[in-house]
């Protein structure tokens, strides 16, 4: 999200406590009031609050404070659910209510927009679900040698050191069920020293794990880590710096939306949240909604989450990925679900694609689902290819509110704007934006 502002080696201060009232919550969900003339930064604050606090750090621009005491809570302060909330980097907003989340992001994308000259934009539409805890299924533990033993947890707020955990509300239960005993496997390998991280995935028929190490693991760890996984019916799949391999898998690995089954290797792109991604997919055969004769190009395809539902439709569709694997599973999917109206294609999208045979066709509807870094430098060969409804879908409104403004010198009007609340308790937030060529 935006920042505002710029951490640069503040120096640490010991200074008695004191007492201040939060005039505003800033994107980051920090409260924010000022103090000796300075912006003071205080995580877990509310505005309107009165906290007691103790100044950390300071430079000549700002200060940040630990929050000591809430002398007088906001209406909307919630209790934490998770014991790890003063050290986990992960959900900074649980003291907040879910409604007040929400509208911190809009908020948010709000400004975003209007700092590239964008004020003008359409009511914004929410994707919303009643599960804002255990809705992740897919996550990375990291892994770090602590004394004589293995740590496992995730990375603390600002920093690269881990906190260790027992369990993560946010998770699938069965998914954070597994982190204690997984802590007590890694430190009976003896190949400790060449451990990587780990990811658990969700499927639809069971849990999946992959363990990236460096080095090859010796026969007493692979015995080991075998036995685990056939004792609570996992998947398990290792990965180092060279190959990805199966080690033990008891069943398919996929995720379902409707009658489409996804199959999917640990390792690929997959949305978190999966009642989310659900109602994303719908929502954008809506938006976009192509008619029989339309064409739609859908790039950053990765397994074909977008192109398999608009081609189990009965529309013609072009899935274009950048990593070939991606493309193989995608055109796996399609012949699985017996979808032979999407076609899959691999072409380096930061560069002009438009003279590619499968661009020649023509495009009236198109849909992009680009990584964090945004679609930048695909803008002016979408522009080109002058579809008639462009549809982005966005895991950074940074890089979209950017994006936005090569279509709209184009031409193209903002029609429609959607938030995803596909991490609750975050203030990372997901958007999706409706062109139209005027």
């Amino acid at each position: 999200m935006v920042q505002f502002f710029k951490q640069s080696k503040p120096k640490l201060a010991t200074q008695a406590p004191l007492d201040v009232t939060i005039a505003e919550v800033n994107s980051h969900g920090i409260g924010v009031t000022r103090h000796q003339g300075k912006p003071l930064f205080v995580p877990a604050a509310l505005k309107g609050e009165q906290v007691r606090v103790r100044i950390e750090q300071q430079n000549a621009k700002y200060q940040t404070a630990r929050l000591l005491k809430v002398l007088k809570p906001a209406p909307t302060r919630e209790q934490p659910f998770c014991p790890y909330i003063n050290d986990c980097g992960g959900c900074s907003l649980q003291h907040m209510a879910v409604n007040e989340q929400r509208a911190l992001k809009a908020r948010t994308l709000a400004q975003l927009f209007s700092r590239q000259g964008i004020t003008d934009l359409p009511e914004p539409e929410w994707l919303t679900d009643s599960a804002t805890q255990g809705y992740r299924r897919v996550a990375r533990l990291s892994i770090r040698l602590q004394g004589k033993g293995v740590a496992l947890g995730f990375r603390r707020s600002q920093s690269h050191q881990l906190v260790e955990i027992e369990h993560c509300g946010v998770l699938r239960p069965q998914l954070s069920a597994l982190i204690a005993p997984l802590r007590t496997l890694l430190n009976a390998l003896k190949a400790t020293k060449q451990l990587g991280h780990i990811e658990l995935y969700d499927a639809s028929e069971g849990v999946a794990i992959l363990l990236r190490h460096t080095g090859s693991l010796s026969a007493h760890d692979l015995e080991l880590l075998v036995s685990f996984a056939q004792s609570r019916d996992l998947a398990l799949f290792l990965q180092d710096d060279n190959s990805r391999r199966p080690l033990h898998v008891p069943f398919s690995l996929y995720y379902q939306i409707d009658n489409i089954k996804f199959s999917f290797t640990p390792g690929d792109f997959i949305q978190i949240n999966g009642p989310l991604n659900g109602q994303l997919v719908a929502k954008a055969q809506d938006w976009l909604a192509p008619t029989p004769n339309h064409a739609v190009l859908d790039l950053f395809c990765g397994v074909g989450n977008f192109s398999l539902p608009l081609a189990a439709a009965g529309h013609a569709v072009i899935g274009v990925e950048g990593v070939m694997e991606m493309v193989e599973q995608a055109r796996g999917n399609a012949e699985d679900n017996g979808l032979d109206q999407a076609q899959f294609y691999r072409a380096d999208l930061a560069a002009d694609f438009t003279q590619e045979p499968w661009a020649q066709q023509g495009f009236e509807r198109v849909l992009l689902d680009p990584g964090r870094a945004g679609a930048e430098q695909v803008m002016p060969y979408l522009c080109e290819l002058a579809p008639e409804r462009l549809l982005y879908v966005s895991c950074n409104p940074v890089t979209l509110s950017r994006d936005s403004l090569p279509l709209l010198a184009a031409g193209y009007r903002l029609t429609r704007l959607c938030l995803i609340d596909m991490f609750p308790h975050t203030v990372h937030c997901e958007a999706m934006a409706l062109f139209e060529l005027s």
